[in-house]
């Protein structure tokens, strides 16, 4: 197999010593229990790929997808290697080979024609003029009723949103291997949206403006908790925990900020024992939610499990992938009598607090 993409991570699969540390939490690791599913056994797989001692098969393929990109794997290595990016070049590469799983064809298929992951045509962001940029990504394009919140809210904060017609950051389409969609993705994305800074309401939307475009991108948390004391909030009163959004922790490094707004909201907040950096997934990443939803649904699961052993009213969370999620884990729960917790976008909060 070509291994044009592997080739640049060289150095960082030499420096991987095999020690396993990236087991011990690795979502998928502790649901399919193969190494092979885990995060040491898609670095051996790669090894294997860039020095010609393996070929590609539909089983590799299927364990070097079955990842939710969560990027815990780097936050146990001491070595710190970038498991993640070892992971997406890997899969580049056998997108090339064309091992590319269905439902992920279908979501990039999507884009390219409609512009967002949903394929949906009449999904399109409410262009007005404004001061500074907002991009509202395909998971709020879908939320039109959100996103107006949200464009309100920060109104309400001083802040004039500017928003253009826009078309997927092209993230999903270097998360699932195909870089020669990609590059072509991002050429009509710095056509439609060729800001120097932005606000994002999806944190991985503001993770990949920053490391792909070079766009100074603020996930619209930190724009809230430096104006949000203008608005004098009411307090909410209610016992919260609150569930970390991988890309916005451990890609952003954003977590006092989201417990801040919570602080100033007047809760009580509740951890999980998984938090901060060390947050367990939700399961909706890395193209799980279509390639495997039964793996999907219980990490999902767990997550919930773990909310609901804080004794916390609400699960807050700041990521519209982890909030749909979530809520679908927590009814599911509900209904097999497992108990259950109202999960919440943080949105929802700050809204009530401030109308």
């Amino acid at each position: 197999m070509k291994t044009k993409h592997l080739k640049d991570w060289e150095n960082e699969l030499d420096i991987c010593i095999r020690c396993s540390y990236c087991f011990e939490d690795c979502p998928i690791f502790k649901e399919l229990g193969w190494e092979s599913s885990s995060a040491r056994g898609k670095i051996l797989f790669a090894y294997g790929f860039l020095h010609g001692e393996l070929e590609p098969s539909e089983f590799i393929a299927k364990r070097v997808f079955d990842c939710t990109l969560c990027r815990l794997c780097k936050e146990k290595c001491s070595a710190k290697v970038d498991i993640t990016e070892i992971i997406e070049a890997c899969r580049a590469d056998l997108a090339k080979e064309g091992f590319v799983l269905p439902g992920h064809k279908e979501m990039l298929e999507n884009i390219v024609a409609t512009g967002n992951i949903f394929g949906d045509k009449e999904a399109r962001a409410p262009v007005q003029d404004g001061e500074t940029p907002l991009f509202i990504g395909c998971q709020y394009l879908a939320r039109p009723n959100r996103t107006k919140g949200w464009i309100k809210l920060l109104e309400k904060m001083g802040v004039k949103p500017k928003i253009v017609e826009e078309t997927c950051c092209g993230f999903p389409m270097k998360a699932l291997g195909d870089r020669e969609k990609l590059e072509k993705q991002k050429k009509d994305f710095k056509k439609k949206f060729p800001f120097k800074e932005a606000i994002t309401l999806c944190p991985t939307c503001a993770a990949f403006l920053k490391e792909d475009y070079d766009i100074d991108a603020k996930h619209v948390i930190n724009v809230v908790l430096e104006k949000l004391g203008g608005l004098k909030p009411k307090s909410v009163g209610k016992k919260v925990t609150y569930h970390d959004p991988c890309d916005l922790g451990r890609s952003l490094g954003v977590y006092n900020q989201p417990r801040e707004v919570l602080s100033k909201l007047g809760v009580e907040l509740v951890e999980m024992k998984g938090n901060r950096n060390l947050s367990n997934c939700c399961g909706g990443g890395g193209g799980m939610l279509v390639s495997d939803v039964p793996v999907s649904d219980r990490i999902a699961d767990k997550r919930v499990k773990e909310a609901v052993d804080t004794g916390a009213d609400l699960l807050v969370t700041a990521c519209p992938t982890c909030e749909q999620v979530l809520s679908k884990a927590s009814a599911r729960m509900s209904e097999k009598g497992q108990g259950s917790i109202k999960v919440q976008e943080m949105f929802d909060l700050l809204w009530n607090a401030v109308k």
